[in-house]
């Protein structure tokens, strides 16, 4: 498989749908990543099971506020620092990269690096969504440490990580993702190919590909398309009423609340945001939570809708699907459940929550 100009905008959407309206906006990463395909020639996407197993994978992603980070166009160049760095300090060379999440922006800068470096993209990812924090990752659950992490504005400055824990490293990434103005790029759990390949969740990037696919369909049979692809239910049809949304320490915190139309009338749905949506309530009643997925998609344009990207009176259908399953074992939820954002919940499977979702 080949990422290329023609089915980027396709593999686009996909991440978008993924993200549960984190990891940032893809429409400049896409821009970048069209003209990277363009000016290098395409990127190919390859199973680990094809790498030497001695050979070093190097996840890549962004660090920051959505907010800040869909402000910043990247030259490209930061991609020769993070190989640089990571290859200095584990003494092999890097054969591929991988996207460490695999939602929203940063499911599309990697593919504009590895163009840059000439080097193939893994058919992986650490969460097979979006998710805020660093020690939401596969790789965590599997013992494989962050550090060392590197973090670099593209523009000369570099920090080096080494923390403890992937707990600190997250800590101490968020600390310095600050002073480099509030979005950086970065390389973490870096590891040889025969780690990785018990360590990621694979088929991320051919599964995007394949969810966006559903978008190609005329409009009036898309959202049936994206939830048939995703194994997901529309819990409601409506528009945006209300919309809080506040920047604090590297996150986007808020929430919405979304007024039902057509036969969804007199029905409220509230969504809690912390970057990606995290909890849908109706009357009080979840239905559905982190980890599974709920995208907020344009109802006019079927488009995925970034938590940055919601506004009053938007018009949007919302749509929870389930999560890569290594989040709802019980050492999954202990990262990424809901008691892991603070929510006062025990995780429920949507299957189990959406009695009101058509």
């Amino acid at each position: 498989m080949q990422l290329t100009g023609a089915n980027l905008p396709v593999y686009a959407l996909g991440c978008a749908i993924a993200s549960s309206g984190g990891g940032g906006s893809t429409k400049t990463p896409l821009a970048m990543a069209l003209r990277a395909v363009e000016e290098l020639g395409p990127v190919d996407v390859v199973d680990v099971g094809s790498l030497e197993p001695d050979g070093m994978v190097m996840p890549v992603g962004l660090i920051g506020a959505p907010m800040v980070a869909t402000e910043r166009v990247w030259s490209g160049e930061e991609a020769f620092i993070l190989r640089e760095q990571v290859e200095t300090l584990c003494k092999a060379p890097v054969v591929a990269l991988m996207c460490y999440e695999i939602g929203g922006s940063n499911g599309l800068l990697p593919v504009t690096w590895a163009a840059r470096l000439g080097l193939p993209l893994l058919d992986a990812d650490g969460m097979g969504r979006a998710f805020p924090e660093m020690q939401q990752q596969s790789m965590h659950l599997s013992g494989v440490p962050a550090s060392p992490m590197v973090l670099t504005d593209g523009c000369g400055e570099v920090a080096v990580l080494w923390a403890a824990t992937n707990y600190r490293a997250e800590r101490l990434a968020r600390r310095a993702m600050g002073l480099f103005g509030g979005a950086c790029a970065a390389a973490a759990y870096p590891m040889t190919a025969g780690r990785a390949a018990t360590a990621v969740i694979r088929g991320s990037v051919s599964r995007a590909f394949k969810v966006g696919g559903s978008l190609r369909l005329r409009a009036m049979e898309r959202i049936a398309a994206i939830t048939q692809a995703v194994g997901g239910a529309v819990l409601l049809e409506g528009k945006i009423i209300e919309l809080t949304r506040e920047s604090d320490s590297g996150f986007v915190r808020g929430a919405a609340i979304v007024a039902g139309l057509g036969q969804d009338a007199n029905r409220l749905i509230r969504l809690e945001m912390q970057n990606e949506v995290l909890l849908a309530l109706e009357d009080g009643e979840l239905l559905a939570m982190v980890p599974d997925i709920i995208s907020v998609i344009g109802s006019d344009t079927c488009e995925p809708l970034p938590t940055e990207g919601m506004r009053l009176g938007q018009r949007v259908t919302i749509v929870a699907h389930p999560s890569p399953p290594v989040w709802t074992t019980p050492e999954g939820l202990n990262v990424a459940g809901p008691r892991a954002f603070g929510l006062p919940f025990e995780y429920a499977p949507i299957c189990g929550m959406t009695a009101h979702a058509r």
